[in-house]
């Protein structure tokens, strides 16, 4: 049997959030829902999926690739609009000589292929799911029988999103699959995560990996916290979804909303706002007044430092040179705390060794020379990480903002709470966290805690921080 699967990934219901993101993308549990979609039509005998796409095709395509992972194989489509999508589908179909099942990416029906008769439509509720089994070579007019699911996942609304988002927690769909640990009935737990012991935690809930929740959060009923994701002390998560990367501040309540980094989706009044740094980071405009100190502090430090370690940094700029394996290099970054408008960033130098064994020697390739640029003034010891104007321009605008209001370091939150070899979420996630606790005692831990990882057997694997590590 083969497969096509309308993912248009837009629709104006969400609010923004298919700016960045092809809806379908969006996760259900663990993972996207456009990956339930495809594990249950390879469940239902499929080997090969025609993808009809529109918005933001290559992201799509990039997350599934070939479908050999699957057993199967994937073919994609462009269609000019969503309006067009049908049209294209039906092209495809019409050259197919096996049995044809059309399925969307926004909807999954719970139904069984042996009782599902070729020409017909899957309904739910009297409506049409997008789901349709269709005749060899026959076009899709001719699909006119019925075929009635009681139970149908969707994400064709924020409301249908968070309905389904309970069912799958609750069990109530059948073959899904989620990763995770159930540590109560209807409690999923992946790995790598740090509950403080005082957390309220009401099923059904799911916590992606990595996430790190505070002391005195409520979280759920039906609540997913998406992975890498950080719930400060006291905030309460009801009936809401939190997208993977999400920094959730101190003391608030989430109901029946969608939060994706700092855009809120309030689905009762239907209504999506960008929230204010002060609603996500509190008091960072009154401590960026002590960066002054900081400077003078950090470049003191820099200074002992160097005196004491520069027979090392001699020797390890000689072994480069003569063995060919390195090179003493510059990166051009930007002066941060700045404004939005880059023609004011003043640009400043940040030194290191380039060489092919730098993931291995952190300290001796990238701290070590990285102090000369502490010296200078040009970063902190500790803050987020050094970036070119280039890349700060190509950051999406959530993220460019939070780190012009930050400082730049040579030790960072992501590198303590996900080693060096952290994913774009795993940074956002690290940098916002950062932005939001930071303070000299923060500083200091965050110090502390690196240089723990430096005495690991490897410091390619990152010592495991948990939430009591950077509160304590």
């Amino acid at each position: 049997m083969v497969a096509i699967l309308i993912a248009t990934g837009q629709n104006s219901a969400f609010h923004g959030l298919d700016e960045y993101l092809p809806l379908p993308l969006l996760p259900l549990a663990d993972r996207p829902f456009l990956q339930h979609v495809i594990e249950a039509l390879v469940r239902h005998g499929v080997r090969r999926i025609e993808f009809v796409l529109s918005h933001l095709p290559q992201k799509i395509e990039a997350r599934f690739g070939d479908g050999a992972r699957w057993g199967c194989v994937f073919h994609y489509h462009l269609s000019p609009s969503a309006e067009d999508a049908l049209r294209v589908a039906a092209g495809i179909a019409a050259g197919e000589k096996d049995d044809v099942l059309l399925a969307s990416g926004t909807t999954l029906p719970s139904f069984d292929t042996t009782l599902l008769p070729p020409g017909s439509q899957i309904l739910h509720l009297g409506g049409w799911t997008g789901w349709t089994r269709l005749l060899p070579g026959a076009p899709l007019a001719q699909a006119t029988g019925t075929y009635n699911v009681g139970v149908c996942l969707s994400i064709e609304s924020g409301d249908d999103f968070l309905r389904a988002q309970r069912a799958a927690l609750d069990g109530a769909f059948d073959g899904l699959m989620i990763a995770g640990r159930a540590a109560d009935p209807h409690v999923w737990i992946s790995r790598n995560v740090a509950l403080h012991p005082t957390a309220v935690i009401t099923p059904p809930v799911y916590f992606g990996e990595n996430c790190r929740i505070g002391k005195g959060a409520q979280i759920g009923p039906s609540a997913v916290i998406g992975a890498n994701c950080i719930v400060d002390e006291q905030s309460i998560v009801v009936n809401s979804m939190v997208t993977p990367g999400t920094y959730i501040g101190e003391a608030l309540e989430l109901d029946c909303v969608i939060v994706d980094r700092n855009r809120l989706v309030n689905l009762r009044l239907g209504t999506s706002v960008l929230i204010s740094e002060t609603f996500l980071l509190g008091s960072l405009l009154e401590r960026r007044r002590g960066r002054v100190w900081q400077r003078i502090r950090d470049r003191l430090i820099a200074l002992f430092l160097l005196l004491l370690l520069w027979p090392l940094l001699l020797a390890v700029f000689l072994y480069l040179k003569i063995t060919g394996r390195g090179r003493f290099a510059v990166r051009h970054g930007v002066d941060i705390p700045a404004d939005d408008n880059p023609a004011s960033w003043r640009p400043v130098d940040v030194t290191r060794f380039d060489t092919a064994d730098s993931s291995s020697g952190e300290f001796l390739y990238s701290f070590l020379p990285g102090l000369l640029s502490v010296l200078k003034g040009n970063v902190f010891l500790v803050g987020v990480q050094p970036r070119s104007r280039q890349e700060i321009e190509s950051l999406p605008p959530d993220w460019k903002s939070l780190y012009l209001t930050s400082k730049a370091g040579l030790i960072t939150e992501a590198r303590v709470m996900f080693g060096p070899c952290g994913s774009e979420d795993e940074i956002y996630t690290g940098e916002t966290f950062y932005c939001a606790t930071e303070s000299a005692s923060h500083d200091l831990k965050l110090a502390s805690l690196w240089v723990r990882g430096l005495f690991a057997r490897s410091n390619t694997q990152p010592v495991p921080v948990l939430a009591d590590d950077l509160e304590n």
